[in-house]
């Protein structure tokens, strides 16, 4: 490899293999810098007039970028890389070959676009006919370009154009989705020291983000040593058409809100990670969203978000964990590859339902039998088989079968002196644990499906027929009058711990434990509308995106059922785990927003969840939940969003098994669109069903629900299906507006 200044950086090195595409088609291309860590940005040279500049990371990790190529010819592309600092690196080049097709795929449509360029008040149009040049009349004086759109568009690729004028080395790409009143940053999208591009297109990619403005933002002028003159010939976005998922009557912020919290959250397309890699982990200041961790205790929730997703390569990686991933000799499930116990700590008793579940899930999307086939290659046992295990260990290990699993061994059970149990390990759920049993009833209902879906008809009927004494036994277990919620979890010793857990409670209205009484009362008393006597806090939504975990201090109680790692965590007042300062203690994850709306659409119907829609949608408007606030000690464990929170994603999710409800079945998948009376009508587009890709639109324009030739499934306002493996509808009833 070789070094360079960053202005002399576009010069290709030694070749590697040779790559052929069609024409229309897509060019993964790859880079690596080995060596000392230090942050850097690559850029990859088409070899057809364009340079394509990927996100923030660091080296020792390799990037790929995904390229159309729509000429048929022979091209050479080269990478090269700049670091923070401002040295390039030369990689090598790569032949690429594109070949003609008879149908080639059209590319993406220019965007109409009101074009300025702008440094400080100056403004002046943008229209590829003249190079404008702009000058800061101060030092650090900020300029742009700013697109404009007619409405909400779908956004590709930003292209820019250079001109006479010295290009840009510092900027930075944002987007606004109310007109340019707000921006938010595109994490993916800001660049230092970029090269002088000389007559070739910068192509930046944007992947689908939704939005009615973008703005290039170029801090200081022409770079860190100048605050001179920079300019551009033109710029333009590429892209348009419809979201991938759209909503008749709602607010285009609103639709654009869906996708781009999707975008962010759900596949993180547009994030940074310092190993270029959208899965767990990755260090700060990399921290945004995150695809998904390869934990078990991740597991279901990595499945909800990418097994719709059909052959996509993170959901193929996904399957990998699941071959990976040890089940004991005891049927316990190991919370990673690694090891049994949860960072080394301690047993996570939920991995065993977080692991059936999502093997469930998961094939009934994709009805793949070949992936329940693959084996671990260590112990040589099937998927299939480890999750059957799995689910046997819940029954006869944890006595499932009496109704209510129990943690028997003394580092689960519930006193002050055991382990934490599950995800929220700050708490120490133990014996009967009210969080550990909502699993197990979910997972009874999930893997009936998957067993009747294998022709195990006998087997389903007795999971079906266990439920209903789990739905007894836990509202016997767990149920507290006096406070109108349920409680976190009874010890050994038959003491009944109650905090105030918003996100047991939302888990066990979202899983349908609840009758319509209990649901009331735990809604009324989030909502504000009834207080809980001992409680320490009212504003239950005062983080605005989701509940706080708890309503009452962990220094409440005459023992600490906490988990403070050492001594690292101080829940006193003004400790860095004080109440209201730390995530599971007051603090708040947006996770639990999933099943709020799940929650609230089970016994209150589609307004009601609008409304809490509503809360999140109004925090969200502020920064796009791009937020990890310190508290008064520093510590920025106040809320859970970003990094290590790949869960965030559930909440977009929302939008493909709440509103459209898309759920799998034995015979297929249901689908029973839940739509408040403003949105008339809803469409989710590219959902992957046993291989094949379908549309899902909800309307009123017809009576009768139809699979048209185009793989557009049209499901009536007030109806649901459930729509076959084979791709027919057997099945049409009466459901929810």
């Amino acid at each position: 490899m070789a070094f360079a200044l960053a202005s002399s950086c576009l010069l290709p090195a030694s070749s590697t293999t040779a790559a052929e595409v069609p024409a229309g088609g897509v060019a993964s291309l790859q880079a690596k810098v080995s060596g000392a860590s230090e942050f850097l940005y690559y850029i990859w040279d088409t070899g057809d007039g364009r340079l394509v500049p990927g996100s923030l990371g660091r080296t020792g990790a390799g990037a790929w970028m995904d390229v159309p190529y729509y000429t048929p010819g022979s091209y050479s592309a080269a990478w090269s890389a700049v670091t923070h600092s401002g040295v390039c690196i030369r990689g090598s080049t790569t032949p690429v070959k594109v070949l003609p097709v008879q149908d080639q795929m059209r590319p993406d449509v220019l965007v109409p676009a009101v074009k300025e360029i702008w440094q400080g008040s100056i403004r002046a149009r943008l229209d590829g006919a003249k190079s404008r040049e702009m000058t800061p009349a101060a030092a650090y004086e900020a300029g742009g370009v700013d697109l404009v759109f007619d409405g909400m568009q779908v956004v590709e690729w930003l292209c820019l154009f250079p001109g006479e004028a010295a290009w840009p080395e510092d900027f930075e790409v944002y987007s606004s989705e109310d007109g340019g009143a707000t921006w938010y940053p595109v994490m993916s999208a800001r660049f230092n020291a970029f090269p002088d591009p000389g007559k070739k297109v910068v192509w930046i990619p944007l992947r689908g983000l939704v939005a009615d403005a973008i703005r290039v933002l170029v801090p200081r002028g022409n770079g860190p040593r100048s605050d001179g003159p920079w300019g551009l010939l033109d710029a333009c976005v590429l892209g348009g058409g419809e979201p991938d998922w759209t909503l008749a009557g709602a607010a285009p912020g609103e639709v654009a809100a869906w996708n781009n919290l999707w975008l962010n959250y759900g596949i993180a397309s547009n994030e940074v990670h310092d190993r270029f890699d959208p899965w767990w982990p990755t260090e700060r200041p990399l921290d945004g969203g995150m695809v998904g961790i390869g934990s078990s205790e991740w597991f279901y929730w990595n499945a909800l978000k990418l097994s719709w997703l059909g052959h996509d390569k993170q959901a193929r990686r996904l399957e990998d964990y699941f071959v990976r991933n040890p089940v004991g000799e005891d049927g316990y499930v190991w919370t990673s590859p690694g090891g049994e116990k949860h960072l080394g700590h301690s047993r996570h008793y939920t991995t065993n339902a977080t692991y059936a579940m999502s093997v469930a899930h998961h094939y009934l999307m994709t009805r793949d039998r070949a992936f329940l086939e693959r084996t671990d290659p260590r112990s040589g046992e099937s998927v299939l088989a480890k999750a059957r295990r799995a689910m046997d260990y819940q029954l006869k290990e944890l006595g499932g079968r009496s109704g209510l699993i129990t943690y028997v061994d003394k580092e689960h059970d519930g006193t002050a002196t055991s382990q934490g149990s599950n995800y929220w390990d700050f708490w120490l759920f133990g014996h009967e644990s009210a969080y550990g049993n909502a699993w197990f009833y979910q997972s009874l209902g999930l893997w009936a499906e998957m067993e009747e879906a294998l022709g195990e008809d006998v087997r389903a009927q007795e999971l079906r027929s266990l439920r209903l004494k789990v739905r007894q036994r836990y509202n016997e277990t767990f149920w507290d009058d006096e406070t109108g919620r349920y409680i976190g979890w009874v010890d050994v010793n038959g003491n009944r711990y109650d905090y105030g857990f918003t996100f047991v409670n939302l888990h066990a209205l979202a899983a349908g434990l609840a009758d319509e009484e209990q649901a009331e009362s735990v809604l009324a008393w989030l909502d504000g509308t009834r207080r809980v006597e001992g409680d320490d806090a009212d504003d239950v939504y005062h983080f605005g995106f989701a509940p706080r975990s708890t309503t009452v201090d962990a220094r409440r109680g005459n023992s600490r059922v906490i988990n403070t790692w050492n001594g690292a965590l101080d829940v006193e007042p003004g400790g860095n785990a004080a109440f209201g300062a730390q995530i599971q203690n007051g603090g708040a994850i947006l996770y639990p927003s999933y099943y709020d709306l799940h929650a609230r659409l089970r016994y209150r119907g589609a307004g009601d969840m609008r409304q809490r829609w509503e809360g999140i949608y109004e925090s969200y408007q502020t920064d796009q939940l791009r937020r990890d606030p310190g508290n008064f000690r520093g510590h920025s464990d106040v809320v859970g969003i970003l990094r290590e929170f790949p869960e965030s994603g559930l909440v977009p999710y929302f939008f493909v098994d709440g509103l459209v409800g898309v759920t799998p079945v034995a015979e297929g998948w249901r689908i029973e669109p839940h739509l408040p009376p403003d949105w008339s009508g809803v469409v989710l587009r590219g959902i992957s069903l046993a291989g094949r890709e379908y549309t899902v639109r909800v309307g009123s324009d017809k009576d009768d629900a139809a699979v048209e030739e185009d793989g557009t499934v049209f499901v009536p306002l007030g109806q649901s299906v459930v729509l076959g493996v084979d791709g027919q509808l057997i099945l049409k009833e009466e459901g929810p507006q």
